[in-house]
């Protein structure tokens, strides 16, 4: 893993550009909308951002729980953008969160000038910042499923527990959701569901996007499913420590067998995957 940054300073910098065969001038044709790029783009929407650093430079920064996650960010910022992993920084911070990040003019502009903003958050007017997905790039190059796999990798997950009905009896709870509280990105983010056959529902009072049905999430699973290795986090009290996928395969195992499993996760009031 990554622990060091030696591009501080102006000097540090020119020279690993120059060992790594950095572009020095972007241009709008020098990278490709490949499936790494998108997955990088998928990365900055959810967990990671882009901000200014001082006067004419960026700072790219990821932050996530899982170390699988982290580690994706930096080989797709190396692949890329051709530059030394060594200038990206990996830092623990919080006891459970990692942050991955590497300051540079040329990226930061890149992505810039291509994405425009990766901000999800209110402003504190109240306003939302004008983030727009590259939808039709998406479809085009045909990387709906790869974007959608980091996305719901990183802020999505399988609710799948036992709640109890108004007459007192029990019965499973189980679907895909992913978390956004931006309404333009979470009405994009419907569109290409749909676009893969996949329909949602679009949760406006709990910014959550909602994928139910045996049929929805069953092709949820073929055609987009989760990064493997990342896993559910501290959220969950009955899955922690397991692989979304896992737990994933699992709930469609239970519209085969839904006693087995109603009796497995009984004991369990509210056990879901974030």
């Amino acid at each position: 893993m990554l622990q060091s940054e030696n591009a501080s300073s102006a000097d540090n910098q020119q020279e690993t550009c120059q060992q790594a065969g950095i572009l020095r001038d972007y241009t709008s044709n020098t990278i490709d909308f490949s499936s790494e790029l998108i997955e990088l783009i998928a990365m900055l929407y959810t967990d990671g951002g882009l901000s200014r650093h001082g006067v004419d430079s960026w700072r790219i920064y990821f932050a996530n729980s899982s170390l699988t996650a982290i580690r994706l960010f930096v080989d797709r910022m190396s692949t890329i953008f051709k530059i030394a992993s060594e200038r990206i920084q990996v830092k623990k911070r919080y006891r459970i969160h990692y942050l991955a990040r590497v300051t540079s003019k040329e990226i930061g502009r890149y992505l810039a000038d291509t994405f425009g903003t990766f901000r999800t958050l209110k402003f504190d007017n109240g306003d939302y910042p004008p983030a727009q997905l590259p939808i039709d790039k998406i479809i085009e190059n045909n990387l709906t499923g790869i974007f959608l796999r980091v996305v719901f990798s990183m802020d999505g997950g399988v609710k799948f527990y036992a709640g109890k009905e108004k007459n007192g009896k029990r019965s499973l709870r189980k679907n895909v959701s992913l978390a956004c509280h931006h309404p333009v990105l979470r009405k994009q983010y419907c569109y290409l569901l749909q676009h893969l056959g996949i329909n949602v529902a679009n949760i406006e009072r709990d910014n959550v996007i909602r994928i139910q049905g045996e049929n929805e999430v069953r092709t949820f699973a073929e055609k987009v499913g989760f990064i493997k290795g990342i896993k559910v986090t501290h959220h969950s009290r009955y899955w922690v420590g397991k692989e979304k996928n896992e737990v994933l395969k699992l709930m469609l195992e239970s519209y085969d067998n839904p006693s087995y499993f109603l009796e497995m996760l009984s004991g369990n009031d509210i056990v879901r995957t974030a």
